[in-house]
Parts: C-alpha cells; sequence; structure tokens
C-alpha cells in the first residue's frame, strides 16, 4: 500500500506557480510544454511535456542541498543526522 500524497499548485500570472507539497514550498517558471522549477528539497528540474497528452518527461538539472556526509574514518556516505556509521561503526560528530 502506497503512501498518502499531497500536492497544490497556485498560479501567480501567467508563467509563474507556487508549488506547496508535505515536503515544504517551490517555484516554478514556464509555458506549456516547458517548465523549470526549484522543488522544496532544493533540487531544479527542467520538465518538458506534449500540453493536452499528458506525456510529460522531467530530469533533474541540480541536486541541491547535501542531505549526507562522508564518514571520517571509512569514507562511506552517512546521512546528514547519524550518530554512528553504518559500514564501520565509527562515532560521528
Amino acid at each position: 500500500m502506497l503512501g498518502w500524497r499531497f500536492r497544490k499548485s497556485i498560479s501567480l500570472g501567467r508563467f509563474f506557480r507556487i508549488n506547496l507539497s508535505k515536503k515544504g514550498v517551490g517555484a516554478s517558471v514556464g509555458v506549456p510544454g516547458f517548465r523549470i522549477g526549484v522543488g522544496a528539497d532544493g533540487k531544479v528540474r527542467r520538465t518538458v511535456s506534449i500540453p493536452g497528452t499528458g506525456l510529460y518527461k522531467t530530469e533533474v538539472l541540480s541536486k541541491g542541498a547535501s542531505t549526507s556526509r562522508a564518514c571520517p574514518e571509512c569514507g562511506k556516505r552517512v546521512g546528514a543526522k547519524d550518530s554512528y556509521c553504518r559500514s564501520c561503526g565509527a562515532r560521528l560528530e
């Protein structure tokens, strides 16, 4: 079973939108068929579509803020809030 999702777009003029979701607020600008947006996660996305068909393609252009870091002992990636490395068990500052 999938979790619930929430998304709401508020149009501010002809080309600009504010996008609301459970994760936060984002914004996008563009015309029918082509949009560039920044999501609540900080990622910049380009969306190309064929209006009226429901067909679209989204590409991430920029990853946004990093949510992970490297363990100083083993160099493996760990989460930003992790206290211990899951690979080697080292305590993280």
